[in-house]
C-alpha cells in the first residue's frame, strides 16, 4: 500500500482486499438467547434480521464473555455502493476479545438504492441493538456508533440529525457516543475550494445522492451540529484524503462552540485504509484512543 498522501479521494474499495488487510475472522457460531441475569458465553450470532428485507438488512452480533458490556454498532466503509458486514468481521472479533459487544450491520447499497436508504438502515440496526442487547447480557445504556469512511458518515449523521432515529421512537440521547474513522463530515460541493463533495461529483461517488447538491448538503453531519449530540471522537490519518482533517477540525470547533464533547485525533503515518486496519492490530495509538473513549464514564 502506498504511503503517499492521495491527491483525490476516489471512494472505491476492493472488499476482497479489505478482508485481506483485516485478516480472517475468528471462528463463529450460533448461540441461543440467554436470560439477562446469566453471564453470556463468548458467541457470534450471525445473519440477524434487524428489518424486513434481504441480506442487506441483517447484522452479525459478537457477544463477549462478561455481563453488562458496552456495545459498538460498527458500519463498514465502501463509498455507499460496496461492502457488507462480512468484510469487517475481524473488527467484531477484536472488540469481542476486548470485552465489548459488537454489532456489524449491512445496509442497502447504491446504485440500486439511493440515499437515504443507507442511513435508514443504520438507524434500524441501531434501534434493534438498543432494544435487544439486554437479552444478550449487554447494557442498553451503553450502545455506541462507529464506522469507517462512508460508514463513519452514516454513524455521525445518525448522531447529529434527529429525524432518522425518531422513526424508531429514539433520540440522539440514546447514543452513548460516536467514533468516526476517516469521516466525511461535509459532502456539499464548494465553490471556493475543492472539498470532499467536489471529488464525489467529479466521479461516480455522488450517484448515491442522485447528484443532488441539496441532498448532499443534508447528508453532511456538520450541517446538523446542535446543542444535542453525544460525545464524538474523530480520527483521521496524516496521510488520509487531504480534506478530511480540515473538515474534521471544523466539525470539532463548531461542536465545542456549543459546549459539546468532540475530539480529533490525527494518527501519524496512516493513510485512509491504515486508519481502519489499526483496529485489528494488537498495539496501535488509534486502538488506545478508541478504547479510552469507549471506557470513559
Amino acid at each position: 500500500m502506498s504511503c503517499r498522501r492521495p491527491t483525490a479521494p476516489f471512494i472505491v474499495y476492493n472488499v476482497v482486499g479489505l478482508l485481506g488487510l483485516l485478516r480472517p475472522a475468528l471462528t463463529s457460531g450460533q448461540d441461543a438467547k440467554r436470560p439477562v441475569e446469566r453471564a453470556p458465553s463468548r458467541a457470534v450470532e450471525l445473519d440477524i434480521p434487524y428489518a424486513n428485507g434481504g441480506d442487506e438488512r441483517k447484522l452479525d452480533l459478537y457477544i463477549p464473555r462478561r455481563e453488562r458490556y458496552a456495545t459498538i454498532v460498527f458500519t463498514f466503509g465502501g463509498g455507499w455502493h460496496t461492502g457488507s458486514r462480512k468484510s469487517v468481521a475481524p473488527i467484531g472479533a477484536k472488540f469481542q476479545d476486548a470485552g465489548f459487544g459488537c454489532a456489524l450491520p449491512s445496509h442497502r447499497l447504491s446504485p440500486k438504492d439511493k440515499f437515504p436508504a443507507q442511513i435508514e438502515d443504520i438507524a434500524a440496526a441501531f434501534a434493534w441493538v438498543k432494544r435487544h442487547i439486554a437479552e444478550k447480557g449487554g447494557d442498553p445504556q451503553r450502545v455506541f456508533l462507529m464506522g469507517h469512511s462512508s460508514g463513519a458518515q452514516l454513524s455521525l449523521l445518525l448522531a447529529t440529525d434527529p429525524k432518522y432515529l425518531a422513526e424508531h421512537g429514539l433520540s440522539r440521547r440514546d447514543i452513548a457516543g460516536v467514533v468516526g474513522l476517516s469521516t466525511p463530515v461535509d459532502l456539499k460541493p464548494r465553490a471556493e475550494r475543492k472539498g470532499f463533495g467536489d471529488a464525489l461529483m467529479a466521479g461516480r461517488g455522488a450517484e448515491v445522492f442522485s447528484r443532488d447538491v441539496e441532498v448532499m448538503a443534508d447528508a453532511s453531519p456538520i450541517r446538523h451540529v446542535t446543542k444535542v449530540m453525544p460525545p464524538v471522537l474523530l480520527i483521521v490519518g496524516d496521510r488520509d484524503f487531504p480534506m478530511l482533517e480540515g473538515d474534521a477540525r471544523a466539525f470539532v470547533e463548531r461542536s465545542r462552540g456549543l459546549d459539546l464533547s468532540a475530539t480529533l485525533y490525527v494518527a501519524k503515518d496512516r493513510d485512509h485504509m491504515g486508519v481502519v486496519r489499526s483496529l485489528v492490530e494488537d498495539r496501535s495509538p488509534i486502538r488506545d484512543q478508541v478504547s479510552d473513549f469507549l471506557n470513559e464514564p
